[in-house]
C-alpha cells in the first residue's frame, strides 16, 4: 500500500469575494443571500453568504429539494455541492429573522474526476505558520461516478473553522490494493502574516485520489483528526451506494446514500 502526503491549495475564492464586495457591503442587499455562482456543475463547490450576518451569528440553513446536495456552513457562511442536475432553492435564515433564499441551478456537466495527484506552490519555509486544527470539523461530501458493472466514489473536503485563504489543508491518503480507504487530516499550512482577503473554510475539492473502482460489496473506510480516529464503510449494492458513518461531529460525512 503507497501512502501519498499531499498538500492541495485551498479553493481560493478571493477574486469572487472582491468582485462581490460591493453587493456585500450594500445596505439593499442586508438580508439576501449572495453566491459566487448561481450556475454550477454537478459537484462543483459553490460559496454562499447572507449579507448582514457574520460566521458567528445563529444562522439556519436548508435546501430544496434535499437528498441531493452536500452542505456546510459556519454562521452566515456556507458551502455547498450538488450531486444531480436541476433547480435548488438555498433558504437561510438568521434566528428571528426573515428566511431569505436564493436559486442555484446545477448543469448536467460534471466536475472531472482526478486521474493524478494535484502539486501546489509551496510557501518559503522561514515564512510558515502551521494551524492544528483542534476544535474543527471536517465534513466529507461525496460523490460517485459509475462503470457498467462497478461504481467508483471521490470526497470533496470542508472545514468548519475559518483560515488563512492562502492557507492549505495537510493530510494523509491512502487506499489499498483491497480498497481500504484511509483518511488522516493533519494541519493547516500557511503564511505567518495573512493579508489580502477574509478568512475561508479549508477546501479539497476533490481529495486526489486515483480512479478507485468497486463491484458490489463493503469497503473499510476510515479518517482521523486531532487524534480521534472514525470508522465506518462504504456499502455497494446493484442499486446504491451508501456510506455507513454513525458521526455527527469530528469527521462527518453527507449525503450518505446515492442511487447508481
Amino acid at each position: 500500500m503507497k501512502n501519498f502526503t499531499y498538500t492541495i491549495l485551498a479553493m481560493v475564492l478571493a477574486f469572487f469575494l472582491i468582485q462581490s464586495c460591493n453587493k456585500m457591503n450594500d445596505p439593499a442587499n442586508n438580508g439576501k443571500i449572495v453566491a459566487t455562482k448561481t450556475l454550477v456543475k454537478i459537484y462543483e463547490l459553490d460559496s454562499l453568504s447572507l449579507v448582514g450576518t457574520t460566521t458567528q451569528d445563529s444562522v439556519q440553513w436548508s435546501v430544496s429539494p434535499s437528498g441531493f446536495n452536500g452542505l456546510s456552513h459556519q454562521g452566515g457562511r456556507a458551502r455547498v455541492l450538488f450531486t444531480k442536475a436541476g433547480s435548488y432553492t438555498v433558504t437561510a435564515s438568521k434566528i428571528g429573522g426573515i428566511p431569505a433564499s436564493i436559486v442555484i441551478k446545477v448543469s448536467a456537466d460534471s466536475v472531472s474526476n482526478p486521474t493524478h495527484p494535484i502539486d501546489t506552490p509551496v510557501i518559503p519555509i522561514d515564512s510558515v505558520k502551521i494551524t492544528q486544527l483542534t476544535g474543527d470539523q471536517i465534513t466529507l461530501h461525496p460523490s460517485i461516478y459509475q462503470k457498467t458493472d462497478s461504481v467508483g466514489v471521490q470526497f470533496n473536503a470542508i472545514t468548519t473553522n475559518l483560515y488563512c485563504s492562502r492557507g492549505t489543508l495537510q493530510y494523509n491518503a491512502t487506499v489499498s490494493p483491497s480498497k481500504s480507504f484511509v483518511f488522516d487530516f493533519l494541519n493547516v499550512r500557511g503564511p505567518i502574516i495573512c493579508t489580502g482577503t477574509s478568512d475561508i473554510p479549508m477546501v479539497i475539492s476533490p481529495l486526489p485520489l486515483w480512479k478507485i473502482y468497486m463491484g458490489n460489496g463493503t469497503y473499510p473506510l476510515k479518517a482521523t483528526l486531532n487524534g480521534t480516529t472514525y470508522t465506518g464503510s462504504i456499502i455497494v449494492s446493484a442499486t446504491t451506494v451508501t456510506f455507513d458513518w454513525n458521526y455527527t461531529s469530528g469527521i462527518v460525512i453527507a449525503p450518505k446514500v446515492f442511487n447508481r
